[in-house]
Formats: structure tokens, C-alpha cells, sequence
């Protein structure tokens, strides 16, 4: 089976992809398609990168990569929402799509942080992410970077974290 990946920018996407990928999410995440659509659209600004896989023509991969802030107003990619469509499970395409995420963040010259749960971090850590020693409490979640040592010589702690902009 034949897959495509591509990034575009929230201000590319069109309404019928949006859709798209907030069916995807709900399939995971029932909170119902307008409460899908509510929080993609207070939750995306216009260059926030996202990540599509599709097989054919139906999206079954999608990872948000939301340009952020962080210390010293350096800029970051809040790594947010990784989803497989549940047909499409279990066959590779969730390492694709982070070898993809991956090859996104270096491209575009970044670091990029993600809060997850413990059940997680064994996944996160195969793709090359590593694990902080601290967990963002506003979270209560683990917190792992992508690329951090290569711009910051600044140890990443606790108090960066919880005034990073997300």
C-alpha cells in the first residue's frame, strides 16, 4: 500500500481538510465534530505546521506541530496530537509519520517539546525524543524534548516549561 506525507501550514488548509482531521481526532477523542472544529480553531495559529498521511486519499495519519514561544522568546514546536486512524493501526505508520514529524522539526531549524503520559514515553523514546526529569504540573504530564541540545545551552527545566507558551 502506496502512502503520501505532507506539511502544510494552518493558513494552506481549506474547510474540507479541517474537517478531515478533526473526524480523524474525534474517531480517538469523542468530544463531537463542532467541539473538534472549536478547538482546532482556538488552538491553531496560521503558521502552525501539520503533518498528513494519507493512504490514497483518506487522511490516516495527523500530527499538529504549533509554533510557540519559549525561553527568551526562542521560537519551539508544541508537539500536539499524534493519531492513527484506528483501520491503521499496527502497520508501521505511526514511526512514519515521527520519522516525518522528525525530518519536519530539523527542516525547519527547531526544537520541539511534548507532554504525554507515562504509557507513551517507550514510543517517544524509539523516535529519538528524550525524557526530561520533570513533569509540567499545570499538565501533570511527562515532558520530552526533540533537538533541544542543539540550540539551547540553557538546561531545560521545570520553570522554562511551565512559562513556555502553548
Amino acid at each position: 500500500m502506496s502512502y503520501e506525507l505532507l506539511t502544510l501550514k494552518t493558513n494552506q488548509l481549506n474547510n474540507a481538510i479541517i474537517t478531515k482531521i478533526c473526524k480523524l481526532k474525534n474517531t480517538h477523542w469523542r468530544h463531537n465534530l463542532d467541539n473538534q472544529k472549536k478547538f482546532f480553531y482556538n488552538n491553531s495559529k496560521k503558521l502552525d505546521h501539520h503533518n498528513l498521511l494519507y493512504c490514497k486519499s483518506k487522511l490516516v495519519g495527523y500530527t499538529m506541530l504549533r509554533r510557540r514561544k519559549l525561553y527568551k522568546k526562542k521560537r519551539y514546536l508544541l508537539f500536539d496530537t499524534l493519531i492513527i486512524h484506528k483501520n491503521f493501526r499496527s502497520k508501521g505508520l505511526a514511526k512514519k509519520i515521527m520519522e516525518f514529524n522528525n525530518f519536519t522539526i530539523k527542516k525547519l531549524n527547531l526544537i520541539s517539546i511534548l507532554y504525554c503520559e507515562k504509557n507513551l514515553i517507550k514510543f517517544y523514546k524509539k523516535n529519538s525524543w528524550k525524557l526530561q526529569k520533570f513533569k509540567n504540573r499545570k499538565l501533570n504530564k511527562f515532558v520530552m524534548t526533540f533537538n533541544y541540545d542543539k540550540f539551547f545551552s540553557v538546561k531545560l527545566n521545570r520553570s522554562i516549561i511551565e512559562n513556555a507558551d502553548l
